[in-house]
């Protein structure tokens, strides 16, 4: 499977993630519950993050206590997302391809659907948790570990597509794991000519980091010009004077003060915007790949005045896609 992963530059990949974004939630119709999936994991990563801030702040301000909860709190969000996010993509992944067969189903029969496959829902979370885990190890692995790092961002990015493969065989066939692989051996060689190109790609790969490192650039700069100007107004988290720290304090007036909660506030809104931007990334792979396996597994079940479309919009071709209509309840 690696040798068929063609991996964008992050031009490309930045020019995918914008095509996408624009056309995805057309090209899936208006169903309402297509976006539950996507609201439900931004609530729960905003609430995770915020735990780890709100801990540092009662860290601070004194109550040891309650910060210990939070961080409690924020790493057993942190371990328990894996399964609650596979979960969410699944239940996700199922509407879409349901969507593509005229079908508009309600979040209850999602969510039984889902119940129906927990068992795999776990075992791709706990293969997710597992990669996550070595590629935190081989981020610390120091100097030697550089070709353990190379070769774990080579599983992240084969994993990521595997994982986005896995998800509509899961919901739409039942298949396992293990049947999930096996197909998709057997469906490279059986891809459209016209969709060739398209069965390895590495959409949008690392585009987060890409569109948030200039962000966080902006917020450190303006917390750290607000923090100046806070200085001595909130104690607890008064820095000290900026001229001690210096080698020649005299360059500095002797009033310059530094609050460092601008900073952490900075710090936080990044970490949202992150983590918000980050569903988004994942729902719309989800929602892609979904249409995908639709169209080369189940063509006969697509609504047929769609199928052209649907095409142009897998190639990400300029053209704007036609909405999937769907019957109202």
């Amino acid at each position: 499977m690696s040798a068929n992963l063609r991996t964008p530059g992050i031009g490309e990949r930045l020019t995918q993630l914008a095509y996408l974004l624009k056309h995805t939630f057309t090209i899936v119709g208006r169903d309402p519950g297509i976006l539950r999936p996507w609201v439900r994991m931004a609530i729960y990563s905003i609430v995770m993050a915020s735990l780890f801030f709100l801990a540092i702040i009662a860290f601070v301000s004194g109550a040891a206590a309650l910060g210990g909860f939070l961080i409690a709190g924020s790493v057993l969000m942190f371990v328990y997302k894996f399964f609650y996010f596979v979960r969410q993509e699944m239940r996700q992944s199922w509407l879409v391809t349901e969507a593509l067969k005229g079908e508009r189903r309600s979040a209850a029969e999602a969510g039984a659907r889902i119940k129906s496959l927990i068992w795999t829902c776990r075992k791709i979370a706990l293969i997710d948790l597992t990669v996550a885990w070595m590629l935190n190890m081989a981020r610390r692995s120091g100097k030697a570990g550089m070709l353990v790092r190379l070769l774990m961002r080579g599983i992240e990015e084969v994993w990521d597509l595997v994982n986005h493969y896995l998800l509509p065989s899961a919901a739409v066939d039942g298949l396992g794991i293990r049947e999930s692989v096996g197909q998709m051996y057997r469906l490279k060689d059986n891809v459209p000519e016209t969709l060739t190109g398209v069965f390895g790609i590495d959409i949008a790969g690392r585009a987060v980091g890409t569109i948030m490192g200039p962000v966080y650039f902006l917020l450190i700069i303006g917390s750290l010009v607000l923090g100046l100007w806070v200085g001595e107004a909130l104690p607890t988290f008064y820095a000290g004077d900026i001229a001690v720290w210096l080698e020649h304090p005299e360059a500095l007036p002797e009033t310059l003060h530094f609050n460092w909660l601008p900073l952490l506030l900075a710090l936080w809104l990044g970490k949202i915007g992150s983590v918000i931007l980050e569903r988004v990334t994942t729902s719309v792979k989800v929602i892609y790949f979904s249409i995908f396996y639709m169209r080369i597994t189940h063509l006969e079940d697509i609504i047929p005045e769609i199928r052209e479309q649907l095409d142009s919009y897998l190639r990400m071709e300029a053209r704007d896609p036609e909405p999937v209509v769907t019957p109202s309840t």
